[in-house]
């Protein structure tokens, strides 16, 4: 009792927002220590006064450093007592007196007393700095904010708060569960405070309910001023400068989604640990995977020592979570750096965490550096399964990731460009739903399967939308939004061809003015669509038979945003181009048709999969796709025509492909569904091959390999097929 007593009032603090929170901690710790009072009553010790350990306020908003206040300004201390004028320990001495005195108390009058001198000097040591939050604000664009405003706020100075802690030396350890909700107006917090059932309503009733409730002035205020204080604090996280680890740039473009709190309190963390600090947080994915976590990975690679990452699907772990929801627990000493991440990812029970050395696999930081050079996520590779499966999964990573990003400009060889044609909602306005009425369709991701481009050999829904051509309706073709938006990206490219200055409008239609006398018009874009074109679905999971799947669509097809297109042309301009009418010389086939089809059969390859199975949630992001990597097979490969003949017989069926059979000297197709299996393992093995990995790899991915119930193609009949023909080509090399 004597030990754990001790250790609760010198070893643990903590803090809440919510002061319901605060108090039934501590009556918890309180309680702890009563049950374990034995029957002795000798040996029963005074219950320790923790009213200064448990504390209630915002965490996010408030100082972690040690802060001077003189005539010159504020300055960062680094350590307790140092700087100039009045050292820190003298400004915040008197709290430290106080507390102390509240400690050491032995009656409850005197606790009282100290109690609130205590409570006092912090509330008048607060209010200086409560100041310097509210420029902060201020800095951030809020200039509406009050001092009363900045009070309500509840913000937690730290260095003042703990001004025992900081004393000697600040914290040791740190851990936590922050939440991990995204800051944003709920209404189902709100509104369940007046209507005890509105979480649990469906979204039609919480409408009318909302209504209702909203006809109450005083709830209307309510509401009014809660939308009004999220969006207080978001604007304060985002743009008061406090904190820099949260809006990372991706792909050249700065990500700028809603705060996500746990990121925001794994930034605090940085600030709170000392450089001899240990750490141990349960935090989401989205800061081991997500696009946002960006920056805060590469701080704790490069700043941290990471101990571990234990990654879980939760699957009953905790019971009012979705079963597929996925966080982690992250352990580190802040400072130092990270050359091997240490960690296994996606497991199912707790009980890896028995023995973590054993159930983690090390990932090398070359690793990880070209996993995701664009957003800097950590693999998903479990280690659960043994040390030798874990160590062969990432064998087999990093001979995948040996090869360059499906996007990266190497000489003169082909690259894909990813493109979102159509917004699936924002143009929905150029769709119509019956055939009827339109003149061709518009493809979703349900509308192709691997090398399908319709239902001939699978269950593939049909077209949902359709559109007219520019001629009939401009105002409803879909076509003419495409070509409204493609002149843009013409304009831009001739304005960057031709070193373009000042108005990129005026530039170019001068350009063309002088070359062929009239100025640049939507009758120069050459639409993607005239094209055989690679598209690929949008939405997948690791979990799916297929995650990536592929296929080449004939021209006239265009796509809403569910299903992400393959540019076919790319812009490159020289100046005799430019007397034609319309502009055509300018646009360049990416491709050669033997290419096309080379790049779709590595997309829909097993090893591929194997790779976007690692980086996928429910959606394939646009740079995930375009960062992975895959052999860059050219003519002088002996797998190029191999993989592209048999991507080639087994996507261009129909009439609509009988141009590009012809393109390709007269192509046979392969209609026989038995026959397109084993075409189609033929290519799986051909993969593996032009992958540089061997049998035992092959075999391993080929087991790892997620079995669906109830496959289209994926049989065991099927990874049985791969595996002999993966020796066939082993033994034969790549024929006809």
């Amino acid at each position: 009792l004597y030990a754990k007593r001790t250790i609760i009032l010198n070893n643990l603090y903590g803090v809440d927002i919510d002061e319901g929170a605060v108090e039934i901690c501590k009556l918890r710790l309180w309680l702890s220590m009563v049950a374990d009072i034995e029957d002795e009553p000798s040996e029963v010790e005074p219950l320790p006064n923790i009213d200064f350990n448990i504390r209630q306020g915002n965490s996010l908003i408030g100082f972690t450093e040690l802060i001077e206040t003189n005539q010159d300004g504020d300055a960062s201390l680094t350590n307790w007592g140092g700087g100039t004028g009045n050292g820190v320990k003298e400004l915040y001495q008197d709290v430290i007196d106080a507390i102390e005195r509240h400690r050491n108390a032995i009656s409850a009058s005197e606790a009282t007393t100290a109690r609130n001198l205590a409570e006092s000097r912090i509330e008048s040591h607060s209010e200086i700095l409560k100041q310097k939050i509210l420029k902060q604000f201020h800095d951030a664009g809020r200039e509406d904010m009050s001092l009363d405003d900045v009070r309500k706020i509840h913000p937690f100075h730290w260095v003042l708060e703990f001004a025992l802690v900081y004393k000697n030396g600040g914290f040791d350890v740190i851990i936590g569960n922050p939440p991990w909700e995204v800051l944003r107006t709920n209404r189902d917090d709100y509104f369940s405070k007046y209507d005890e059932q509105f979480r649990f309503r469906m979204p039609e009733e919480k409408d009318e309910m909302q209504e209702r409730l909203l006809e109450d002035e005083e709830v209307a205020e309510g509401w009014e001023a809660y939308q009004e204080e999220m969006q207080t604090r978001a604007d304060y996280f985002n743009d008061s400068g406090i904190y820099t680890l949260q809006s990372p740039t991706i792909d050249g473009k700065k990500n700028t989604a809603e705060n996500e709190l746990s990121a925001l309190f794994l930034e605090r963390v940085f600030e709170l640990a000392g450089e001899e600090s240990h750490v141990s947080l349960i935090l989401p994915n989205v800061i081991f995977a997500g696009s946002s976590g960006k920056d805060l990975r590469l701080n704790l690679l490069n700043k941290t020592t990471v101990d571990s990452i234990v990654h879980f699907e939760n699957h009953g772990i905790f019971d009012q979570i979705h079963a597929q929801y996925r966080f982690g627990i992250l352990s580190f000493k802040n400072s130092g750096s990270t050359e091997d991440l240490r960690g296994t990812f996606d497991e199912r029970s707790l009980s890896v965490l028995n023995d973590i050395e054993a159930n983690t696999v090390n990932l090398p930081r070359k690793v990880l550096n070209r996993y995701s050079p664009k957003a800097a996520m950590f693999p998903q590779i479990s280690a659960s399964s043994g040390e030798s499966d874990a160590e062969m999964r990432v064998n087999v990573l990093e001979k995948i990731l040996s090869h360059p990003p499906i996007e990266d400009p190497i000489d003169a060889k082909w690259r894909a460009i990813t493109h979102r044609e159509l917004d699936r909602t924002y143009d929905s306005d150029r769709f119509v739903e019956t055939r009827q009425n339109g003149s061709y369709p518009v493809y979703g991701g349900k509308n192709v399967y691997q090398f399908a481009h319709d239902d001939s050999f699978y269950d593939i829904a049909p077209p949902e939308f359709w559109s007219v051509e520019p001629e009939v309706d401009p105002e409803l073709s879909a076509k003419q939004r495409i070509l409204d938006k493609e002149i843009r990206n013409l304009k831009t490219s001739l304005y960057n061809e031709f070193d373009g200055t000042g108005s990129q409008k005026g530039f170019v239609n001068d350009l063309l003015e002088e070359h062929r006398g009239e100025p640049l018009s939507t009758d120069d874009v050459l639409l993607d669509c005239t094209e055989y074109r690679i598209v690929f679905r949008d939405i997948a999971a690791a979990t799916n038979e297929r995650t990536l799947v592929a296929a080449v669509i004939p021209p006239s097809i265009v796509c809403h945003s569910k299903l992400r297109t393959i540019r076919p042309f790319k812009i490159s301009a020289n100046e005799d181009a430019l007397s034609e009418t319309p502009l055509r010389s300018v646009y360049e086939s990416v491709f050669t048709a033997e290419e096309l089809f080379a790049l779709l059969g590595l997309l829909n390859s097993i090893p591929f999969d194997s790779l976007m199975r690692t980086k996928v949630d429910t959606t394939i992001l646009d740079y995930k796709f375009r960062e992975s990597q895959l052999p860059r097979l050219t003519e002088e490969n002996n797998w190029f025509h191999y993989i592209s003949q048999r991507a080639a017989q087994l996507n261009c069926y129909g009439e609509a492909f009988e141009e590009m059979r012809n393109r390709l000297g007269g192509l046979e197709p392969v209609v026989d569904e038995s026959k397109r299996r084993e075409v189609q393992t033929e290519l799986d093995a051909a993969a593996f091959h032009a992958y540089g990995l061997n049998r035992r790899e092959m075999k391993f991915v080929l087991n790892d390999f997620h079995r669906v119930e109830n496959p289209r193609v994926m049989t065991e009949e099927y990874f049985d097929m791969v595996f002999e023909k993966f020796d066939q080509l082993k033994e034969e090399g790549p024929k006809p």
